[in-house]
């Protein structure tokens, strides 16, 4: 019939099944991409990606800092530091979530409509961790000031083939509706 993608996940499809809901579509199907979560298409239509990028509102990008430990050799630390105006608030139902991603990754295919190709895939979600719910005033250490500091720190379980020098993290704030309200990349640092 096909081949399996080996970068799937559980956890990959019911993110799909949620935007399926969204926007009130018949069935899952891929390649899917959507774009901001407010955009969607066919990911091999080139005309409908380019359509999607274009149709989508631009945000100005977060302004979090990183730092990157590797505490044991099977978890990286990051650490996110980000200032916040006191009256800057995304609601309650706002989620920043951050997605460890890898680059330079081969999958040969041998079923399916890529059968006996070889696919290169860059920014492979390798793992998907969710770093606050709710208001952002509620991760702001209050201190009177015009502004704060909110700082939080997640942990990702590696794998065998991790190589930090292939690898980086997106950080984005969505709502409840899984529109993306804002996003910014960390490459990670080298032998981390």
């Amino acid at each position: 019939m096909g081949w399996k993608d080996p970068f799937g996940s559980s956890q990959w499809t019911v993110r799909q099944k949620t935007y399926v809901e969204a926007f009130r579509l018949d069935t899952i199907f891929t390649p899917h991409l959507v774009v901001h979560g407010r955009a969607q298409c066919v990911a091999n239509d080139r005309d409908a990606v380019f359509t999607a990028i274009n149709s989508v509102s631009r945000f100005p990008p977060l302004s979090f800092r990183a730092t990157f430990e590797r505490p044991r050799a099977e978890t990286l630390q990051v650490s996110l530091t980000r200032s916040i105006k006191k009256d800057e608030n995304g609601g309650n139902d706002i989620v920043i979530m951050v997605a460890l991603f890898e680059c330079g990754l081969l999958t040969r295919c041998e079923d399916g409509q890529n059968r006996d190709t070889v696919l290169a895939n860059d920014y492979v979600v390798r793992r998907l961790e969710r770093l606050c719910d709710g208001e952002i005033k509620d991760v702001v250490a209050e201190t009177g000031k015009k502004k704060t500091v909110s700082s939080r720190t997640i942990n990702f379980s590696l794998w065998e083939t991790f190589n930090s020098c292939k690898c980086g993290i997106a950080i984005f704030i969505q709502n409840s509706s899984h529109q993306i309200l804002g996003s910014q990349k960390f490459q990670l640092p080298p032998h981390i």
